[in-house]
C-alpha cells in the first residue's frame, strides 16, 4: 500500500547521481559525461535514458540545436529523438557480436548539439542476457576405448563453448546415468571447464558393444540454457595406448602481417603403443562449433602449425584450436591438444579523420573557442599505434582541443577572426598516429568567415568644408557627403541621413540622398539671413545591430550682390525716399545740410556704398561727399538764387553689376528769424542730451538689476545646496577613500525602519526607493519577540540579502551537518523537480477488504487536492481499472474484491497499470499497481484417487509417475513438496521441470503379487504458505504379472509449432512409441494423459491407434500461446505397460487482429494560440497480436497542423500541435488517424477526430483608411457629427467586439474631451462646441480602436481636422482711436500745407484671412469731397489741393472700412481735421515739446531713484553672504546636528563601524558622526568590539 522500498533505492541513488553530475557541471566545468546500462536484445525503440534532461539541454529548443548521436561504428545502433531527447535503441543489439568475450561491454556515443555547437560523451553499457546455449564442436561424438582400460582411465571431451559471460556463460557439465562411465570437469582458465569421462568399471565389450552417453552442458542464467553433445563409445579391443600431447595447451604469437607459410610451432604428440598403433595423425578442429581455423594449415604427419592465408588483428585477436592427434590402429585412439595463437597488432592501419559535424561558416566576431567542427578520429590498431596525434597548421586561427576520451576533437578558433583579412580557411587537419612507421591521413575542411557588422561606416573627409553661393535653385544638390564600410554585403550597404540633433529645423531647408549621400537645398540660401550652418550627417550601415558615424558639415554661404542699397533717410511719411529741408539764407559756405543715410545688407564691395548727385537745380550751390552722404552748401545764397532747390542723390553699391537707389531732398530757403532759429537749436540739442542721459540710466539698472538677481540666486542656491552637501562634502570622500566609518546601521524613528549604510553616502541623507545606493532598509522588528536586530531578518530582497551575509556564520555554529541533506534536497527540487517523470508503483495484497487505500496518487504526483475535481482527476478506461477508484483527496483505493490468480493465472508478477489523467493542463500519469499473493488456495490433485498397476518382476528402482498437484499460488505459497504415506515398498522423489515439480514414486523392493495383491498409499502435497495447506490423493497399486516391456516414446519431449487459426483437422504430429513384446503385448494405444485441462481437450484430438493429434477446436494464439500436453501410450497386455511423453505445441502468431484505437482523452476544442507541442488527446493503440504482427505505427493521413508523439508506453500517443494554428485561416480541422501493424498482410484501422479551433484575441482592429483628413467649417453647431471612424477586426465574438475612445494628439488644446465626443460603438466623432477658426485654425488626435478580447488589442488612426474660415469677423480700428474707446481722432494741420500733404492714415485690421479679411477703404462722410482724398487700400488721407481762406476750419471725415467677405462686414471711423495756421501749429509744437520735456524730466527722475535701491540691495546681500560664509566654519557641527533639547528628530541612533580600530559606535541623535569624542567622554556613544573575525553574528550588538 506505499510505494516499494526498491522504488526508493533507486530514487535516492538517482539523487544523487544527478547531484553529482550537477556538481561537475557547476563547479570543475569539465564536460558532460553520462553512462547508461542496457540489455541486449531489446526491442528496437526501447528507452535508454534522456540524453536531453540529463544533459540539462532546454527541451524547447531541441529542433534548432539539432541533436544528434554519433557511434563512430558501422551500424548505428542508437537513436536520439531530436524533439525530446530521449536515447532509444535502433537496431537489435548483440552483445556477443560487438564485444565477445570482453567485460564490460562498452559503446561510446557523442552526443553533438548546435547553436552553441556542443559535444558530449555518452557511454552505453550492453549487459548480457542468457540469449546464447553452451554448444559443443559437433553434435556427436565417437570414442573408442579398449575393452582393457582400467578403472579410473580418462578421455577428455571437446567441451562446450557459450558466447555469453559471466554468470550466463558456461557452468557446470551433467552426464546421464550410467553404470560405467563418470563426469569430471577441470578448470583450464580462459578456456574454461574441460570434461573429461572417467572409467569406473572394466568394460566388456562382448556383453556391450558400444555404450550411448547424452553429455549436457548447463550455464549460469535463470532461467537455465543447455547444449547436449551425444558420446558414442565403442570398446574395441587391442591398441592399448591413446596419443599423449607434450603440452596440455600450446601458445604462439605472430605478427599481424606475417606471410602465409609462416611457421607456427609444432604440436608433438606421442603413443607408446608399437607400429600402426603409434603412428599418430593431426587434424585441426574449430574450438566453436561452426567456427573454422581456415587461416591455418597443419602438417598431419608432422604436427607443423603454419598460416595459411593474412592475418588481420583487427578482424581477431586470438584463435582457439583443437588439434585432435589419432594414432592409427584399427580401433583408433585419439586425444586433443588445445593450441591458442596469439596475434600481435602491426601500424598498418592509418587513421581516419570522420568530421561529425561541421559549422562551415563562422562569424568573424567569435569568441576564441567557438567550436567550428566535431570530428572522431579512429585507428583501427591497438595499443601505441592506435594512438593518434591530431593537428592543424600553426599559422592558422584555429586550433584542436581533444576529448577526455582522446578519440575526437573540437576544433575551435583560438583567436579573433577578420573577414575584412580572410574570408575563406583552408584548414588541413592531419592525424598521426604514434606507430613505427608512424602513418598518417588528412582532410581539408574549409571555413568561410561570415560578415559581422563591426566596422562603422567611413566617410572620406572629416570635416566636410562647403561653400555655397546664395540665391541657389531650390531642390537642386549642392554638395554630397560620401562613406566606406569595410564589412560586406547589407552590412556595408551605407545610408545617409542628418542627426536627429537638429533634424527638424535641418530638413525644412536640406534634404538628403540617403543611398548616395547627395544634399539638395530645398530653399535659396540668402548670406544675409543666414551666413554659415553646420550640420551632421549620419552614415548607418545595413548590419543589426546597425553601426554609425557621423561627419560634421561646415557650410558657408557666399554673398552675391542682390541687395539694393536702401535709403534710410530722408523718409516721407509715405514711406518714399523724400524728405524736406529747410535752413536759413544767411549760412555760410560747409554748412551741413543734411546727411543721406543708407544701408546695403551685402558686405564686402557689395555693400560699399558711394554717393553722387544725380540731379540738383544749381551744382554751384551743393556738394555731396561721396563716402558720407552729407550735403553741404558750397557758397553763402544770395538774393538770386531760388527759395527752394531739389537735390536727386544716386546711392549705388560696388558690386560687379551694381545696384543703386535714389533719395530726393527737398532744400527750402527760409528767412533767417533768429529767436525761433535758436529755440529750435537749444530745442534739437536738449532733446538730443536727454535722450542720451535716459538711455544710460535704463542700461545702468538693468545691469545693477541683472547683478542684484544673480546674486540673490547664488545664496538661495549655496543655502540650498548646504542640507544636501552637509553630509556629503565632509563624509563622502573621493573614490578611494579608506577612512574609519565602514558601515552604519541607522534606526529612523519617523519611518520605523533601520537603515544600513556604506561608506560612501551620509547618514542624513535621504534614499529613494529603488535607488543604488548603499542603502539597505530594513522594517523595524524591535515590536517582535526578536533580541537580535538583523536575525529577526526583513521580506522580499532584503531578507535574502541579510541571509547570505550573516547565515553562514550561523550554519557553522553546530547546524550544518543538518542543514546539508536540506541543501542537497533543495537544489535537487529547484534544478529537477519539475522534470521527473511521474510514474508512481504501488503493492497490495489480494483479497483485501473494498476501500482499502493503497496509495494517495495525488500527493505523490505534487497535485494540488484543492483543484482534483476541477482538473478532473480520474482513472481513464481500461480492463481492469474498475478494480479501482480515486476519491476527491486524490487517494487510490480498492473497488471490489481482488483475485489474482483470476487476473494473472501463472504470471510471477501480476502488475496492473492504471492510466490517470488530469486536464488544465492535460497530463498523463502512469500508476503500476502489483497484487501480491497471500496463500489462499490448498494443492489439490486433478483427482482424488490414482489407479497404478504395476507388474510384480517390475525391478527396484523403477519410477513412476503420479498425478501433480497443482496450486493457484506462487513463489513460496505455490507446491513446495510431497510426501508419501509411510510403508515399505514405495518412497517418492521429486523432478523439477519447467512446469514445477513432477512427483514419482520409487520401487524400493520387489513385489510380491501373492504376497500382496493391493497396496493403498496416501500422497500429500504441501506449499509453502505459513501455515502452510495441502491436499491429498489416495494411490492405489495393483500388482500384475507378466507383460515385461513397457512402450517407449522416441523422444522424452516433443516440440512443434503450429500457426494459429489452422483449420479443423490439421495434423500437428505424430506420436511414435515402441515395445518390444509381441502380439497383444506389443500393440500401443495412444491417449491423453488425465490432468490435461479442459481447452487442451477442445483444441486437439489423439487418434489411439496411429498417434495422429490434429485439430479439433479454434487454435488462437491470442488466448493460449503454448500448449503442453501429457500423452500415454499403453500395450494391450494382460497387464498393460504404460509410459508417458510431454508434447510442447508453440502456437504461432498470425496477423489476424486489427489495430484497436481508443481515444482515452480528447480536447476537441483547441486555442489557435497553442504552442507547438500542445497535447490535443490522448490515444490508445492495442493490436493483440505479437511480435511484428502487434506492432502498430501511427500517422495521420491528411495535411494538418498536428503530430502523433509516442508516449514512454509503445501503446500510448499524444496527439500534440505540430504549428502555429490560426482560427482566421481555418477553423476546424478533421484529423483522420490510422493505425497500421506490421504483419503480412498488414491490418489498419482508421478514426476520425473533428478539432475546433477557437478564437483567441490576437488581431488588432484595423481601420480602413489612414490618417483621415477632415474639413470643418467654423462656427458649426455643437453636438453635430463631423465624422465617423471605422474599424475591423478579424476575430470572432467579443474579440471582434470594437470599442472606439480619442486619445490627445499633436497641436491639440487642452482636454480633447472637453470639446469631442465620440461613439465608443459606432464611432461617430460629433463636436461639443462651435470652433472658431481665429482662434484653433487646427488640431490634431489619435482614436484608439480597442477590441474586447483578454487582454485586449487596440490600434489607432490620427485624425487632422482642419477649420475653414468664415467671414465672421467686422474690422477693427486700431487707429484713430480716443481715450473713451470710440474710433475717433482730431488731426491738426496747417492751412499752408500743398496738396498731397498726408493728413492720417486709418489703420484697421480683420482676424478673418484671405477675402474675408481684405480690407477697402471709402469715404462715407466728408465736408467737403475736393478737399481730402482717401487711398482705396492703405487708409492715407491726404489734401487733394491747398487749403483756400474759403475753407472751414475744422472738417469730419467719415471712413467706412468694410472687408471682402460674401457677406461684407464694416466699421467706421471719424477723423476731425482742424485746418490752423502756421504760427498755431509751431505753438502746438511748443506745447508738445514742452510737455514731452517735462515727461522726459520725470522719467529720468525715476530711473534715478530705481537704480539707488537696487544698488543698496545689492552691497546688503553681498553683505549678508559674506557674513554668513565667515560664520559657517564655527558653527557647521553645533547649528546641523546639536539640535535643541527636545529634539524628535528622525536620527534616533547610529551605528557606526570604524575600520581603523576595529570596533562598532552606537552614535546618539545629539551628536555628529563627523564629531570626535574623547575617551571617556559622556557623550551618547557606546564602543562595541569587533566581532567579525570570531564566529559571533553581526546582530550580538
Amino acid at each position: 500500500m506505499a510505494i516499494t522500498d526498491t522504488m526508493g533505492q533507486w530514487l535516492t541513488v538517482w539523487i544523487f547521481y544527478c547531484l553529482f553530475v550537477l556538481f561537475l557541471c557547476h563547479f570543475e566545468g569539465v564536460s558532460a559525461q553520462i553512462r547508461y546500462s542496457i540489455q541486449e536484445e531489446l526491442k528496437p525503440g526501447s528507452v535508454v535514458g534522456h540524453v536531453a534532461k540529463d544533459l540539462g539541454l532546454d527541451l524547447g529548443r531541441m529542433a534548432d540545436r539539432n541533436l544528434r548521436v554519433v557511434s563512430g561504428t558501422k551500424h548505428d545502433l542508437f537513436k536520439v529523438n531530436q524533439r525530446d531527447g530521449v536515447l532509444s535503441v535502433n537496431l537489435r543489439v548483440d552483445r556477443e557480436q560487438l564485444c565477445a568475450k570482453t567485460i564490460p561491454c562498452i559503446v561510446n556515443l557523442k552526443a553533438v548539439v548546435e547553436n552553441p555547437l556542443e559535444m558530449h560523451q555518452v557511454i552505453v553499457e550492453i549487459l548480457d542476457v542468457n540469449d546464447n546455449p553452451p554448444k559443443f564442436p559437433e553434435e556427436n561424438c565417437t570414442l573408442d576405448v579398449l575393452e582393457s582400460a582400467i578403472a579410473g582411465s580418462r578421455f577428455q571431451i571437446e567441451g562446450a563453448h557459450d558466447l555469453d559471460v559471466a554468470l550466463n556463460s558456461l557452468q557446470s557439465y551433467k552426464l546421464n546415468q550410467n553404470h560405467y562411465f563418470r563426469l569430471e570437469t577441470e578448470d583450464f582458465g580462459d578456456d574454461g571447464k574441460v570434461p573429461f569421462l572417467i572409467l569406473q568399471r572394466p568394460l566388456d565389450r562382448e556383453h556391450t558393444a558400444q555404450h550411448y552417453l547424452l553429455l549436457t552442458a548447463t550455464d549460469g542464467g535463470k532461467p537455465s540454457k543447455s547444449g547436449t553433445i551425444n558420446i558414442t563409445i565403442n570398446v574395441s579391443d587391442v591398441n592399448d595406448n591413446p596419443p599423449v600431447c607434450d603440452k596440455q595447451k600450446y601458445t604462439a604469437t605472430i605478427k599481424e602481417n606475417a606471410p602465409a607459410g609462416t611457421f607456427l610451432l609444432t604440436v608433438n604428440a606421442s603413443d607408446s603403443d608399437e607400429g600402426v598403433n603409434s603412428d599418430i595423425e593431426y587434424s585441426l578442429r574449430g574450438k566453436i562449433r561452426g567456427f573454422t581455423s581456415q587461416a591455418f594449415d597443419l602438417d598431419s604427419r608432422t604436427g607443423k602449425l603454419t598460416v595459411r592465408r593474412g592475418l588481420d588483428y583487427e578482424e581477431k585477436q586470438i584463435y582457439e584450436m583443437k588439434v585432435l592427434a589419432a594414432d592409427k590402429g584399427a580401433a583408433s585412439l585419439s586425444t586433443h591438444c588445445n593450441v591458442v595463437v596469439r596475434v600481435e597488432d602491426v601500424n598498418d592501419n592509418s587513421p581516419e579523420i570522420d568530421i561529425t559535424s561541421l559549422s562551415s561558416r563562422i562569424p568573424e566576431d567569435a569568441p576564441p573557442g567557438t567550436v567550428v567542427a566535431l570530428m572522431g578520429v579512429t585507428d583501427l590498431d591497438s595499443g601505441v599505434n592506435g594512438q593518434v596525434v591530431c593537428s592543424v597548421p600553426a599559422h592558422l586561427p584555429f586550433d584542436l582541443k581533444a576529448s577526455p576520451d582522446g578519440q575526437s576533437y573540437s576544433l575551435v578558433t583560438k583567436g579573433y577572426l577578420d573577414k575584412e583579412i580572410t574570408q575563406t580557411y583552408e584548414i588541413k587537419v592531419t592525424a598521426k598516429d604514434l606507430g613505427t612507421p608512424a602513418l598518417s591521413s588528412t582532410k581539408v575542411i574549409q571555413v568561410d568567415v561570415l560578415d559581422v557588422n563591426d566596422n562603422s561606416p567611413r566617410f572620406t573627409e572629416s570635416p566636410y568644408t562647403f561653400y555655397v553661393t546664395e540665391n541657389n535653385n531650390a531642390g537642386m544638390s549642392v554638395f554630397a557627403v560620401s562613406a566606406t564600410d569595410a564589412d560586406g554585403p547589407e552590412n556595408a550597404a551605407v545610408t545617409y541621413s542628418f542627426s536627429r540633433n537638429r533634424g527638424p529645423i535641418l530638413t525644412s531647408f536640406l534634404n538628403i540622398n540617403e543611398v548616395n549621400g547627395a544634399i539638395s537645398a530645398l530653399k535659396s540660401f540668402d548670406f544675409e539671413t543666414l551666413k554659415t550652418f553646420q550640420f551632421q550627417v549620419v552614415a548607418t550601415d545595413g548590419g543589426t545591430p546597425s553601426l554609425s558615424s557621423n561627419v560634421t558639415v561646415n557650410v558657408f554661404i557666399l554673398d552675391q550682390n542682390d541687395n539694393a542699397p536702401v535709403i534710410l533717410y530722408p523718409v516721407s511719411s509715405n514711406g518714399s525716399a523724400e524728405g524736406v529741408e529747410e535752413i536759413p539764407r544767411n549760412v555760410n559756405a560747409g554748412h551741413l545740410v543734411t546727411k543721406v543715410r543708407a544701408y546695403d545688407a551685402d558686405i564686402g564691395y557689395n555693400g560699399w556704398l558711394l554717393f553722387s548727385l544725380q540731379e540738383v537745380t544749381d551744382h554751384s550751390l551743393f556738394g555731396l561727399d561721396r563716402y558720407t552722404g552729407q550735403i553741404r552748401t558750397l557758397r553763402s545764397f544770395t538774393e538770386t538764387d531760388e527759395a527752394e532747390h531739389k537735390l536727386v542723390i544716386l546711392v549705388k553699391d560696388n558690386g560687379n553689376v551694381s545696384l543703386s537707389a535714389t533719395a530726393t531732398v527737398i532744400v527750402r530757403v527760409v528767412e533767417p528769424k533768429e529767436a525761433f532759429a535758436a529755440s529750435d537749436v537749444k530745442s534739437s540739442a536738449k532733446d538730443e542730451e536727454e535722450n542720451n542721459v535716459t538711455l544710460y540710466l535704463m542700461i545702468t539698472l538693468g545691469s545693477v538689476s541683472l547683478l542684484f538677481v544673480i546674486s540673490i540666486i547664488v545664496l538661495i542656491a549655496m543655502q540650498c545646496s548646504k542640507s544636501s552637501t552637509d553630509y556629503t562634502s565632509k563624509y563622502l570622500q573621493e573614490t578611494n577613500y579608506d577612512g574609519t566609518l565602514c558601515h552604519s546601521i541607522q534606526y529612523r524613528s519617523g519611518d520605523k525602519r533601520y537603515m544600513l549604510v556604506g561608506p560612501r553616502m551620509s547618514i542624513g541623507s535621504t534614499i529613494v526607493p529603488g535607488s543604488n545606493a548603499n542603502t539597505l532598509v530594513l522594517p523595524d522588528r524591535r515590536k517582535t519577540s526578536e533580541t537580535a536586530l538583523l536575525n529577526s531578518g526583513a521580506t522580499g530582497f532584503a531578507e535574502i540579502n541579510i541571509y547570505f551575509f550573516f547565515g553562514f556564520t550561523m550554519g557553522e555554529r553546530g547546524q550544518r551537518r543538518r542543514a546539508n541533506g536540506w541543501w542537497l534536497s533543495g537544489i535537487f527540487l529547484l534544478l529537477f523537480g519539475r522534470n521527473i517523470l511521474a510514474q508512481l508503483r504501488y503493492s497490495v495484497p489480494e483479497e483485501v477488504q473494498v476501500g482499502s487505500p493503497i496509495g494517495n496518487v495525488a500527493k505523490d504526483l505534487g497535485l494540488d487536492i484543492g483543484s482534483l475535481t476541477s482538473r478532473r482527476f480520474r482513472i481513464v478506461s481500461g480492463p481492469n481499472n474498475d478494480l479501482f477508484q480515486l476519491n476527491h483527496n486524490g487517494v487510490l483505493s480498492v473497488a471490489k474484491e481482488i483475485d489474482r490468480e483470476d487476473l494473472c493465472d501463472g504470471s510471477k508478477v501480476c502488475s496492473i497499470s492504471l492510466k490517470i489523467v488530469v486536464e488544465n493542463p492535460l497530463e498523463i500519469h502512469y500508476v503500476g499497481v502489483e497484487i501480491t499473493d497471500v496463500n489462499d488456495h490448498s494443492p489439490t490433485f486433478p483427482e482424488m484417487e490414482q489407479r497404478l498397476e504395476i507388474a510384480e518382476h517390475t525391478p527396484p528402482g523403477t519410477r513412476f509417475q503420479i498425478h501433480a498437484a497443482r496450486d493457484p499460488d506462487i513463489g513460496t505459497q505455490s507446491v513446495r513438496l510431497y510426501k508419501l504415506s509411510s510403508n515399505e515398498y514405495f518412497d517418492s522423489e521429486i523432478k523439477d521441470s519447467e512446469e514445477g515439480k513432477i512427483p514419482f514414486i520409487v520401487l524400493k523392493k520387489p513385489l510380491d503379487r501373492e504376497q500382496k495383491a493391493e497396496h493403498r498409499l496416501v500422497f500429500t502435497a504441501f506449499d509453502g504458505g505459513s501455515p502452510a495447506k495441502s491436499g491429498s490423493l489416495n494411490l492405489t497399486i495393483t500388482v500384475l504379472d507378466a507383460n515385461d516391456n513397457r512402450p517407449m516414446f522416441g523422444k522424452d519431449m516433443y516440440s512443434v509449432s503450429l500457426n494459429e487459426n489452422s483449420p479443423i483437422g490439421t495434423l500437428v504430429m505424430q506420436l511414435n512409441a515402441t515395445d518390444l513384446d509381441e502380439g497383444l503385448n506389443g500393440e500401443i494405444e495412444y491417449t491423453f494423459g488425465k490432468t490435461q485441462k479442459k481447452n487442451v481437450y477442445d483444441t486437439f484430438e489423439l487418434n489411439n491407434v496411429t498417434g495422429e493429434i490434429r485439430v479439433k477446436g479454434k487454435v488462437d494464439f491470442e488466448d493460449t500461446e503454448v500448449f503442453r500436453l501429457n500423452v500415454q501410450a499403453s500395450d494391450k497386455g494382460q497387464l498393460p505397460w504404460t509410459s508417458e511423453s510431454r508434447v510442447v505445441i508453440n502456437i504461432k502468431d498470425v496477423n489476424d487482429n486489427k489495430p484497436d484505437i481508443e481515444i482515452t482523452s480528447l480536447s476537441n476544442l483547441v486555442p489557435e494560440d497553442s504552442k507547438p507541442g500542445t497535447v490535443i488527446s490522448l490515444i490508445s493503440v492495442t493490436d493483440r497480436d505479437s511480435g511484428l504482427n502487434g506492432k502498430v505505427i501511427c500517422k495521420i493521413m491528411n495535411d494538418v497542423p498536428f503530430g502523433l508523439i509516442p508516449s514512454i508506453e509503445e501503446s500510448m500517443f499524444s496527439l500534440v500541435t505540430k504549428g502555429r494554428l490560426d482560427r482566421e485561416s481555418v477553423s476546424h480541422y478533421d484529423i483522420t488517424i490510422t493505425a497500421t501493424d506490421c504483419g503480412e498482410p498488414p491490418l489498419s484501422t482508421v478514426k476520425s477526430l473533428s478539432v475546433k479551433v477557437s478564437d483567441v484575441n490576437d488581431n488588432r482592429p484595423v481601420f480602413s483608411q489612414y490618417p483621415l483628413k477632415v474639413y470643418l467649417v467654423e462656427n458649426n453647431i455643437q453636438g453635430e457629427s463631423i465624422i465617423s471612424v471605422s474599424a475591423a477586426d478579424s476575430d470572432l465574438d467579443e474579440n471582434a467586439a470594437i470599442t472606439y475612445r480619442i486619445i490627445r494628439g499633436e497641436g491639440t488644446p487642452g482636454d480633447m474631451t472637453s470639446f469631442l465626443n465620440i461613439n465608443s460603438e459606432t464611432g461617430i466623432i460629433s463636436a461639443l462646441k462651435s470652433f472658431d477658426f481665429e482662434t484653433l485654425k487646427t488640431f490634431q488626435f489619435q482614436v484608439v480602436a480597442t477590441d474586447g478580447g483578454t487582454p485586449s488589442l487596440s490600434s489607432n488612426v490620427t485624425v487632422n481636422v482642419f477649420i475653414l474660415d468664415q467671414n465672421d469677423n467686422a474690422p477693427v480700428i486700431l487707429y484713430p482711436v480716443s481715450s473713451n474707446g470710440s474710433a475717433e481722432g482730431v488731426e491738426e494741420i496747417p492751412r499752408n500745407v500743398n496738396a498731397g500733404h498726408l493728413v492720417t492714415k486709418v489703420r484697421a485690421y480683420d482676424a478673418d484671412i484671405g477675402y474675408n479679411g481684405w480690407l477697402l477703404f471709402s469715404l462715407q462722410e466728408v465736408t467737403d469731397h475736393s478737399l481730402f482724398g482717401l487711398d482705396r487700400y492703405t487708409g492715407q488721407i491726404r489734401t487733394l489741393r491747398s487749403f483756400t481762406e474759403t475753407d472751414e476750419a475744422e472738417h469730419k471725415l467719415v471712413i467706412l472700412v468694410k472687408d471682402n467677405g460674401n457677406v461684407s462686414l464694416s466699421a467706421t471711423a471719424t477723423v476731425i481735421v482742424r485746418v490752423v495756421e502756421p504760427k498755431e501749429a509751431f505753438a502746438a509744437s511748443d506745447v508738445k515739446s514742452s510737455a514731452k520735456d517735462e515727461e522726459e524730466n520725470n522719467v529720468t527722475l525715476y530711473l534715478m531713484i530705481t537704480l539707488g535701491s537696487v544698488s543698496l540691495l545689492f552691497v546688503i546681500s553681498i553683505i549678508v553672504l559674506i557674513a554668513m560664509q565667515c560664520s559657517k566654519s564655527s558653527t557647521d557641527y553645533t547649528s546641523k546636528y546639536l539640535q535643541e533639547t527636545n529634539y524628535d528628530g528622525t536620527l534616533c541612533h547610529s551605528i557606526q563601524y570604524r575600520s581603523g580600530d576595529k570596533r562598532y559606535m552606537l552614535v546618539g541623535p545629539r551628536m555628529s558622526i563627523g564629531s570626535t569624542i574623547v575617551p571617556g567622554s559622556n557623550a551618547n556613544t557606546l564602543v562595541l568590539p569587533d566581532r567579525r573575525g570570531t564566529g559571533e553574528e553581526f546582530s550580538d550588538f
